[in-house]
């Protein structure tokens, strides 16, 4: 079975496969091997959930997954996405950037038109599209409560899905990191909750709206701390497939390593021009 492969037989084949096709697109992390995108689209159809990563201002990462959406969903497949609060569902009607601004989308918080692609495809392909993320005053009273704080439903899958010690870790690692290092240990914990409740609502918008598809960070579609591994805590019996979207860098076999477990594919692609996010960073 593939889970039983080496690790190390995985990075051989990862550093030969980079080394020998610097275009390679998307990468099976249990196998080290590429993967053709009409493959994949295969492998997703039968998926019960797709849950598609991001770096939020790649636009490569946007048009790709609107792509490859359009490829392998059909009319019973929903989409759920971080971008936009939960219950609220998209109605495509005139433009597609005002009909997501209805549904409670912000284009400037999420750097509009960066996600036009997607959501233009989306609209194509007439899909319905949900908001998985929770309401903005909502999420305050929680995060300001804590657990004690859940609605019910909440509540109970909090304690099924509990983190163990490594994936923690990994998450502290990671919000620290993503705040260029320099978020005090006094704020630890409340982020920490903060990224387990929208992983919590986006996780029951996919049960309550499946077969779906997820369209978030890279961070929420990790198996080790995110959606993924609060599906598998509550219903084990789902096929769900996720699909980190990175960039392709000077080392891409050290990348790949560094990701083997977040996911079950990645899609390397081109990054993004960008200034450096820590330049001027200052936690308010």
């Amino acid at each position: 079975m593939l889970i039983n492969i080496p690790s190390h037989w995985f990075l051989t084949c990862a550093i030969a496969l980079i080394t020998a096709v610097s275009h390679a697109e998307v990468i099976d992390l249990h196998t080290g091997s590429e993967v053709s995108d009409t493959a994949l689209v295969e492998i997703l159809k039968s998926a019960d959930i797709v849950l598609l990563g991001e770096l939020h201002d790649n636009k490569f990462h946007h048009e790709l997954r609107g792509n490859l959406i359009s490829r392998f969903a059909d009319s019973k497949r929903s989409v759920v996405s971080e971008h936009l609060p939960s219950p609220l569902q998209v109605t495509f009607a005139s433009d597609t950037k005002a009909d997501l601004e209805a549904a409670g989308f912000d284009p400037e918080g999420w750097g509009w038109p960066v996600h036009q692609t997607l959501y233009d495809r989306l609209r194509e392909k007439g899909l319905a599209v949900f908001g998985g993320n929770l309401p903005r005053e909502e999420a305050r009273q929680i995060f300001l409560q804590g657990a004690n704080g859940l609605p019910e439903r909440m509540a109970k899958t909090y304690a099924q899905s509990r983190l163990d010690e490594k994936s923690e870790r990994a998450l502290d690692r990671d919000l620290v990191d993503g705040h260029c290092g320099k978020l005090p240990d006094k704020y630890l914990l409340r982020m920490r909750f903060a990224q387990r409740i929208t992983d919590l609502s986006l996780s029951h918008a996919l049960l309550d709206h499946r077969p779906a598809i997820l369209v978030a960070g890279n961070g929420h579609v990790r198996k080790d701390y995110g959606v993924p591994q609060i599906l598998l805590s509550v219903a084990p019996e789902l096929r769900v497939v996720s699909i980190g979207f990175l960039e392709r860098d000077n080392n891409s076999p050290e990348l790949l390593k560094s990701v083997l477990g977040r996911y079950d594919y990645v899609w390397l692609t081109e990054p993004a021009e960008r200034t450096d996010p820590c330049e001027n960073f200052n936690l308010k």
